[in-house]
Parts: structure tokens; sequence; C-alpha cells
């Protein structure tokens, strides 16, 4: 087809190509060059015969002018345009790892020389989209269409398929040390320090054995390893403690008509004994155990925010949403 029309090419094409690439710009310029606006040229870290440049501008308003092209013989960027009443022409081109990208919009007649591009897409207003690969050849749009749809077959799901899929979600990542990880989602402390064992996790692990074996009368472990039935009794305790959790932030809501310090003991005090499984008071005072545990949370909630728990004796919000993340 001949016609002039409002073309869009995109095109890729070996850096070995350039000097085909040139005469494919010199093509399209010469068929749409209108002398009283001329072609904007600009190109970045170039070189003109053999000079190194870091920009580089012309305007091209003649076949004369045209030859400028020639003279390039390497650059990162090109930028060729031109502004007319009846049209925006624009030739950019571009380079990356040894591979040129051409991307021209021009009103004009077509470009037949397609064997200089390894790959390139061709749209116009008038005719059929078409693509073009290393030695030429053409593929139409309906071409593209049919190899695409041969390669792709329809997927359609059904309830059964999403549920699979949640399912396979749902499955939980390999955990190497199961019983030092629930210590630390339960205690919120380390189970190994200085690569040993710490003396809390041992103790933790003793009760949490001992429990087990009471309760089901099988083994803990076998060959070393813990056995997938007390392992999966192991995760049973997190999922327990997030049960525990929201009943805990219910009884919250019942008790915002209580006096502050009376809130505040109580809020400290449920999530002590939640994350611990310690009592916080003992004989009406508090635990030694307690009481490092609430200057420890302190010292931590000052470090993170640069805030201060308490205002006047009394929480304040901010370290009580603070104290909320724990449930």
């Amino acid at each position: 087809m001949s016609e002039e029309s409002l073309r869009e090419i995109i095109g890729l094409a070996k850096k070995s190509k350039w000097i085909q690439v040139k005469k494919f710009i010199k093509f399209i310029i010469e068929k749409t060059l209108e002398k009283e606006a001329g072609y904007n040229l600009t190109a970045l870290d170039v070189s003109i015969n053999g000079k190194n440049k870091s920009k580089y501008t012309v305007l091209i308003k003649n076949k004369e002018n045209i030859k400028e092209i020639d003279k390039i013989s390497d650059f990162t960027y090109l930028s060729l345009y031109q502004v007319t009443r009846n049209s925006n022409n624009l030739i950019d081109i571009s380079q990356n790892n040894g591979t040129i990208i051409i991307l021209a919009k021009y009103f004009g007649p077509p470009v037949d020389n397609h064997q200089i591009f390894d790959f390139s897409v061709q749209l116009d207003a008038i005719s059929e989209p078409f693509f073009t690969i290393g030695s030429g050849r053409k593929i139409n749009g309906s071409e593209i269409l049919e190899i695409i749809n041969k390669n792709t077959k329809p997927i359609i799901k059904t309830k059964r398929d999403i549920l699979k899929k949640k399912s396979t979600q749902v499955k939980d990542p390999e955990i190497k040390n199961i019983e030092a990880f629930v210590f630390e989602k339960l205690i919120y402390k380390k189970a190994i320090w200085n690569g040993s064992e710490t003396k809390n996790f041992q103790n933790w692990k003793a009760k949490i054995k001992n429990k087990y074996q009471v309760e089901t009368g099988k083994i803990t472990h076998y060959k070393g390893k813990p056995t997938k039935k007390f392992s999966l009794y192991l995760k049973n305790l997190i999922k327990k403690r997030l049960i525990k959790n929201k009943k805990l932030k219910k009884n919250f809501n019942k008790n915002t008509s209580k006096p502050n310090k009376q809130r505040k003991e109580i809020l400290e005090k449920k999530i002590f004994e939640t994350l611990t499984g310690k009592n916080a008071i003992w004989n009406e005072s508090e635990t030694n155990n307690f009481k490092d545990w609430k200057n420890r949370l302190y010292k931590k909630y000052s470090k993170d925010t640069g805030r201060k728990p308490y205002y006047k004796g009394n929480l304040t919000q901010s370290y009580k949403k603070y104290l909320r993340k724990f449930l």
C-alpha cells in the first residue's frame, strides 16, 4: 500500500546494523520533510566524524542537511522531530546492551526495508498491522493472534480449583526449628543466644514436652527430631494464643468505663499473663518477672517511638495502642 497515513513503527536491531538503520531514518525524513518546518536533530553522548560530544543539535531543512545523519557513528540517544500544521513526526533512537531501539511516528508512506530489523511492530491507520522478524518475514495481525491462541489454553476456574489454590496458599512454610519458632512467638524472648539454647528456652521445652506426654501419652521426638503430631501440637499453641487474644481484646473494650489506674493495671497484667503464661501478681504484689517485663517494654517503646509510656501516672493512648499490638 502506497497511500500516506499516520504510521507507527517500533523496531529492534543489532548495533552492527547502524548503517542500515541510518538509511531507514533518512528515507522517512526525505519522504516527510517540510522545508518551512524541518527536522530538529538532537543527539546525546555522540561521536561526530570521530569526535566525541556530550550533545549535538542541528536543523535539517533540505536534502543536503540530511547528510548530517551520516556523520553520526555512535550515540546513546538520538531524537528527530518535525512539527507542522498537519502532523507531528517523531523518530527516537536509543541503545541498550548492543541493541538499537527505534520508535518512529510519522505521517507519510510505508517503509519496505523491513529486513533491517531483527524484530518490529508496524501500525498504520488504513491497513492491518503486521510484525517482522529477522529475515524480513512479515506476519500479519491475524496470524499473530492465531499463534497466540494456539499456545494459550483458556483456563476455566471452578469452585474446587479456587479452594485447592487457597489450600496450597495456606500451607505453612518449612520451619527448621519448630520449637524455637513457637517459643519466640509465644514468649517474645530469644530461644538461641550465641549459638546455644537459652535457659528459658530449655525450661519451656521441658514443660511443653511433659505436658504433651501427659495429655497424649505419645513421644515428642523421633531420631532427634519433633514428630509430626508434636509439631502440629506446637503450632496449635500459637492458634490458641490468637483465640485468647481476641477474647482479651473484647475484655479491654468492656473495661473502658473503669478508672484509668485500674485499666492500666488490667492492660499490662493481662498482656503479661497472656504472653508469658505466668502470674503478674503474687500475694497482692507485682512479681519480679512482671516488673522486669514492664521495664523492658518501657525501654523498647521509648527507643522505638522516642515517647514516654506514662503521663501523670497513666498510660498514654499511643502506648496503649503499642501494647495491643502484642495481642
